[in-house]
């Protein structure tokens, strides 16, 4: 009897040491994990190189840095974000080096007006449809048209008033021969049935110079490089080329409140070259969608006068190919002018 209940003692540890066994080896811990990162899709595993079009300090340059710099502050991706300033041509030398290293994973540049001008205006090999991808526009940056102090006039319309019966006196300053600033002048020009005179210049500092100098009497200018000037007196503001008022001049009524069909602002966003598969493009616009959700982001917009205006890769494509569209003709009325 004393045998049979050892046997049975024996028995039951044995059975209780194999269901513990059994319950130590469960299904792998890694593979749920391995299963997430393929769900995840692609991910870089290299250094990616951000291309920008201008030279540093300008607003191309601190528009991408600060991306760049949110993206490495909150650990937002496995790999560096390497910033390469490549100026020439207004970006026509930056896109042809991105373009010429074909469907690359790991090179992307931001753009401007520029990104339209070159190519449509026959100063690019490159095609602004075609020969790009179109990862995340992140913000449209307006316009303001402000005119000397000494000129005497406070208002758009006195502007307009005084130049229908002067055509061609008032000079209109701003930068290049076929950018944001031109294209506006000549569609105030044919919207009012006035001719302002255009006077290009290389940047936009030194057309605040010549319009506070009285060189010119109009100028096109970014608000927050003339908002010193407008606080001071030394600059007068007439209208803002946006959607709505700016926050920063509520007094300033937009061309569209003036009665002129005009809210052209300059687009800003991120591209990389035509033939980058579907799940590169992804990971990319989902990156940078998370920027433009970030306190620094919305901080760094509100203080540079830009609005918020993310869009992802499909809705970023139609945008793209219709704003094409609206240089073509933007372009087509400027030599109709000249």
């Amino acid at each position: 009897m004393k045998k049979l209940l050892v046997l049975l003692m024996i028995g039951m540890l044995v059975l209780s040491g194999c269901n513990s066994q059994e319950a130590a080896v469960e299904p792998e811990a890694d593979e749920p994990a391995e299963t997430q990162e393929t769900a995840e899709g692609w991910v870089p595993e290299k250094d990616v190189e951000f291309i920008i079009p201008f030279s540093p300090g300008g607003g191309s340059d601190v528009f991408a840095r600060k991306m760049v710099e949110i993206i490495a502050k909150n650990d937002m991706a496995p790999v560096n974000f390497v910033p390469t300033n490549k100026p020439g041509g207004s970006g026509v030398v930056a896109y042809s080096h991105m373009n010429g290293q074909g469907a690359n994973n790991y090179i992307m540049a931001t753009t401007s007006s520029s990104f339209y001008t070159q190519p449509l205006s026959g100063n690019s090999p490159l095609n602004c449809y075609d020969d790009f991808t179109f990862v995340a526009h992140m913000a449209k940056d307006p316009t303001l048209v402000a005119a000397y102090e000494g000129l005497g006039m406070t208002s758009l319309e006195e502007v307009i008033e005084y130049a229908k019966e002067n055509p061609g006196e008032l000079k209109y300053g701003g930068t290049g021969n076929a950018s944001d600033d031109t294209i506006l002048m000549y569609m105030l020009n044919e919207l009012a049935g006035i001719e302002l005179t255009y006077v290009p210049y290389d940047s936009g500092g030194e057309v605040l110079a010549a319009v506070l100098g009285g060189h010119i009497d109009i100028c096109a200018a970014s608000p927050s490089e003339g908002k010193e000037h407008l606080e001071a007196g030394t600059l007068v503001p007439l209208a803002v080329s946006a959607d709505e008022r700016l926050s920063i001049l509520p007094d300033v009524p937009t061309f569209l409140e003036s009665g002129y069909d005009i809210n052209h602002q300059q687009s800003r966003g991120v591209v990389m070259n035509a033939g980058v598969s579907e799940e590169v493009l992804d990971y990319y616009a989902d990156l940078f969608h998370r920027v433009s959700e970030t306190d620094e982001w919305k901080a760094f917009l509100e203080d540079n006068v830009m609005g918020i205006s993310y869009m992802g890769v499909e809705e970023y494509t139609e945008f793209n190919n219709e704003l094409a569209d609206k240089y073509t003709k933007f372009l087509e009325t400027i030599q109709r002018a000249q």
